[in-house]
């Protein structure tokens, strides 16, 4: 029996690593400010600000904001100034789509900015605007690779013992009820599927392979500076009703950033369904949101009748709360038979929290 290990963002998270869509997004307004501060204006295809009229503020009021909550304090002040203030400062979105992620950035995660495209999508009315759109996303997935070459995850920072047991650890009798299984197994083959683009899981592959027989590696979602891998960012889900009725329409433009067409770049996705497809496996989240933004290959991988156990790592909060259940919410969505789900799910009982990665 095999086992896939789904990676997701929870994993660098878990590590230490920014990498939520508000560690990114903090950093792209710190760097337009700081550029508007020094040079009184600043622009690209996503926001513009500029000063308007000949007043400008001093030099001791242009704070770099730490916060995003400082940033979104700062962009609504020069967006709506108080009453008897000289200094005025044009604010300009490139976009409806650019403006949400701005209005809701402290709460949304990497699956919401993918839907929220995709809803934007389905609203555009004529080939510009389909264009356009496209653009921003391009634009905004450009800046997500900058930003995590410039985080400089280092593939060596912690120790492999106190991790690598999600992968290696034997696969329990107790996990599986669909069949009868007589003992413990150590997994015969084992894929990390890989949905980050970094490098942190790089940091227990060796220790994996010296316990498993046959490890592979997918970074399904591309690697960083990798135009052989190039990344993969967009939406997922084949069977929503909308991304129907773009097939009817025979508008190309509709599919630039649906995950599926980018799947067909590599030949990763192929190798994942080579693997499912070769024996029973159990199905390891690691940090991975399981949304619907990836819903084609997730419904693929648990409906799949080789697959006979998901097994969840959940994230425990400070205040002792976790995610477990609003992970099974998500786990549930890509099942079109709930009580297969049942039985495949891994009661919390039996499952863990995602363990603390120690550094060297």
């Amino acid at each position: 029996m095999n086992r896939l290990v789904l990676i997701g963002n929870g994993f660098d998270l878990a590590h230490g690593f920014k990498t939520r869509y508000c560690d990114f997004i903090l950093d792209y307004f710190q760097g337009a400010l700081e550029q508007f501060y020094k040079e009184e204006e600043y622009s690209d295809v996503l926001f513009e600000i500029t000063y308007e009229g000949g007043f400008r503020y001093s030099a001791s009021e242009l704070i770099i904001p730490k916060t995003i909550d400082e940033v979104r304090d700062v962009i609504v002040s020069f967006i709506s100034p108080p009453s008897g203030n000289y200094v005025k400062v044009k604010v300009s979105f490139g976009s409806r789509f650019f403006k949400n992620l701005f209005d809701d950035f402290c709460d949304l995660r990497w699956v919401d900015i993918e839907n929220l495209y995709f809803d934007h999508l389905c609203r555009v009315k004529n080939e510009s605007e389909i264009i356009h759109l496209n653009g921003q996303f391009a634009y905004i997935t450009h800046l997500l690779e900058n930003y995590l070459v410039k985080l400089q995850i280092d593939k060596r920072n912690f120790n492999s013992s106190s991790y690598s047991r999600i992968f290696t650890s034997e696969i329990r009798k107790d996990d599986v009820v669909i069949k009868v299984i007589d003992k413990d197994l150590i997994p015969s083959s084992l894929v990390v599927l890989n949905f980050n683009y970094t490098a942190t899981v790089w940091n227990y592959l060796n220790d994996i392979g010296s316990k498993v027989d046959n490890v592979e590696h997918i970074y399904i979602h591309g690697d960083l500076q990798n135009d052989k891998n190039p990344i993969v960012f967009g939406f997922g889900d084949e069977i929503d009703e909308e991304y129907r009725k773009f097939e009817k329409l025979r508008n190309n433009n509709l599919f630039n950033h649906i995950k599926s067409f980018k799947y067909s770049q590599t030949s990763n996705y192929q190798n994942l369904i080579r693997f499912i497809q070769s024996d029973e496996f159990q199905v390891v989240i690691a940090g991975h949101s399981c949304g619907l933004s990836d819903r084609t290959m997730l419904k693929e991988i648990f409906e799949h009748e080789n697959c006979l156990s998901i097994k969840v790592y959940f994230h425990k909060r400070a205040d002792g709360s976790d995610d477990y259940t609003d992970k099974s919410y998500e786990i549930s969505r890509h099942f079109e038979n709930k009580g297969l789900m049942r039985k495949k799910l891994v009661p919390k009982e039996m499952s863990e929290p995602l363990p603390k990665p120690r550094r060297r």
